[in-house]
């Protein structure tokens, strides 16, 4: 037998080296949640979540860590799918990766704390803060992922736009520009030309002057100069008086990064965080990050009561350990057949000797391979072999 026909897995798909949380599509969303594995681990940090996120809890920062490959994007971007729950093929994204959690330790108990997620409504926005332009500042950066998130433009004519629905009572844009216009929104809203025009005859249509239109469009242009967290806090403020039953989530990846890389500063963070945590658990900021927040703190040179601050702000903590690698790998890139399992058996049974002398290497933390599971689980490599790689990456 080839090795491709032992493994469960097939070697012809592509298989993602790095989780891109912004590809929301549908597609990539399924092909996601159908390849992740759920660990016991796993499944203690999205039920305790859970508990965190439906309880009352006044600060709803949450700081998502762990070294590069050990699943923290993956983690923050099903845990968002599961806040959000999207319908994806005809299934809600909850249903799907409730699925996932079949076969690991207190599942009743785990599925039955999930499940609290259904009493919840929540609007998740998903950014990779290292790629986004945040030269207005963290806050329009989160805002303009806001207003993107409703399908509208991430500039003045979108929030002209988002500012007029509320005015309104409204959230809905499709709805909105085909009731008072008649227009597809899906259509126009690719060209700027078409949509920006649409808007301003809207406007004006209602009984407002074409001067009033250019004053309130260079009033959101100034506006977006000097964009604040207590402006955040306003708009979010009155979206959540139109849509009252909805939390809203800001999920961005690459925060330790982006904050190496100069694109907001640590304070910038705990402000906006603050700004939000006044709206009584209605509005999460949910950062991943390769750093533990400590470590990200200790390298800001923030003073004690600055550090106090961030802190408190961040109260909910998740670090994903390097112990759940292995399961992934054996559960995702090493699951074989059950022919897989039986030939492997048996060739051990047949070569045992000779294996575990090709296999024989001393060291401490190193698993000897001189059993038939230990030899299947692994094939075609020795379990020695990725203790000695886990132990050099993550002790680095």
């Amino acid at each position: 037998m080839k090795i491709k026909e032992i493994l469960t897995i097939d070697l012809s798909e592509d298989i993602k080296n790095v989780i891109d949380v912004e590809d929301v599509s549908e597609k990539e969303i399924q092909a996601e949640i159908e390849s992740y594995i759920v660990t016991d681990g796993l499944a203690r940090e999205y039920a305790d979540f859970v508990d965190t996120f439906t309880s009352n809890i006044l600060e709803t920062g949450v700081w998502i860590s762990g070294f590069y490959g050990s699943g923290k994007s993956y983690f923050g971007k099903l845990l968002g799918y599961m806040l959000s729950n999207r319908t994806i093929g005809g299934t809600p994204a909850r249903d799907r990766i409730v699925q996932r959690f079949t076969g690991i330790n207190d599942e009743a108990l785990v599925k039955n704390a999930l499940s609290r997620l259904d009493a919840i409504t929540s609007r998740v926005v998903f950014l990779d803060i290292a790629k986004q332009d945040t030269s207005k500042g963290l806050a329009f950066t989160l805002f303009r992922n806001f207003i993107r998130s409703l399908s509208l433009p991430e500039n003045e004519h979108g929030i002209f736009l988002f500012q007029l629905m509320l005015s309104e009572g409204k959230t809905a844009v499709q709805d909105y520009i085909f009731d008072a216009s008649g227009l597809d929104w899906d259509e126009i809203r690719t060209s700027s030309f078409k949509y920006a025009k649409a808007i301003k005859e809207l406007y004006i249509k209602k009984g407002n002057s074409n001067a009033d239109y250019e004053n309130l469009i260079t009033t959101i242009r100034r506006d977006i100069d000097q964009f604040s967290a207590a402006r955040l806090r306003e708009e979010l403020t009155n979206y959540l008086q139109v849509e009252k039953n909805e939390k809203v989530v800001f999920l961005f990846d690459e925060a330790s990064e982006a904050l190496n890389q100069k694109k907001f500063e640590l304070l910038d963070l705990e402000g906006v965080s603050e700004s939000l945590s006044s709206l009584g658990g209605k509005v999460w900021t949910i950062a991943i990050a390769q750093e533990k927040l400590d470590d990200v703190i200790s390298n800001a040179s923030l003073s004690r009561a600055q550090l106090t601050k961030v802190t408190d702000r961040f109260k909910t903590k998740i670090h994903l350990e390097a112990t759940e690698v292995d399961v992934i790998i054996r559960n995702r890139l090493l699951r074989k057949s059950e022919a897989g399992i039986q030939k492997l058996t048996e060739h051990f049974k047949l070569n045992s000797g000779k294996i575990s002398d090709h296999a024989a290497i001393h060291g401490a933390g190193i698993s000897k391979t001189d059993n038939a599971e230990n030899y299947a689980t692994y094939y075609p490599f020795y379990k020695y072999q990725f203790d000695l790689l886990q132990n050099f990456l993550f002790g680095k």
